[in-house]
């Protein structure tokens, strides 16, 4: 899987959901992975953040979907808050616009309930080997709400035409939700090499962060065809 987690150690989770059954079950499928140990589950009126910021658990996974206009402004606290934490959302079918939230949020991954478990328990290994899970599909079903553009289709196009075909595998890799020393591993290349083709990224298609990049790339098609 991914090097930066190690096998040999075990991760505390904590779940936040206010379906006890659903949290219950999802306890259970947890704990028959070696390395995972979740240490509590509550609902979103039993002061998650107060629990927390006292267990610091290596990884939160909720859902915030159910009543998001109370928990969204939670997540945001979370992330903010809990900053040794990796906060991983769990999420029911929502608004195209609450994704964006999540995201601006600064959470280190969503995937979708209509998912299978082996992707949950993949997204859960990436996020903490401290890289980035979205469930790509979030993007492309919210359309121009997710992703808007001050530009045109023909000057994005233009835009994303001027990466060079590294840059290119750089972005893909990105989207993937791989960090800078995985994208170095990957490429065979050193991680100030990476992070100076990032910077190039950046510059040429107007973006400012790996958020504005991965919805740029989403709207422009993925993964991306690197030149020849």
């Amino acid at each position: 899987m991914f090097s930066n987690l190690s096998k040999s150690s075990v991760n505390t989770v904590m779940l936040v959901d206010d379906q006890s059954l659903y949290r219950e079950m999802l306890a259970e499928k947890l704990a028959k992975q070696d390395h995972l140990d979740v240490i509590t589950e509550v609902g979103f009126a039993q002061d998650p953040l107060g629990l927390a910021l006292n267990l610091k658990p290596d990884l939160i996974l909720a859902d915030p979907c159910l009543n998001h206009e109370e928990n969204i402004p939670w997540v945001f606290r979370l992330a903010q808050q809990c900053r040794d934490s990796h906060v991983l959302l769990i999420t029911s079918p929502c608004a195209a616009n609450y994704y964006l939230d999540f995201l601006k949020a600064g959470v280190a991954g969503i995937v979708l309930k209509t998912q299978h478990l082996n992707v949950l328990l993949n997204a859960v290994d990436r996020v903490l080997a401290n890289e980035l899970w979205f469930d790509r599909t979030i993007f492309k079903a919210g359309g121009p709400e997710v992703a808007p553009s001050n530009h045109s289709d023909a000057h994005e196009k233009f835009r994303m035409s001027s990466l060079s075909r590294r840059e290119q595998q750089v972005v893909n890799l990105i989207v993937k939700g791989r960090n800078t020393s995985s994208i170095a591993h990957s490429l065979h290349i050193s991680e100030k090499t990476v992070r100076n083709h990032i910077y190039s990224i950046y510059r040429k298609l107007e973006v400012k962060d790996r958020l504005e990049l991965m919805l740029f790339a989403t709207r422009n098609g993925l993964p991306l065809k690197p030149k020849v």
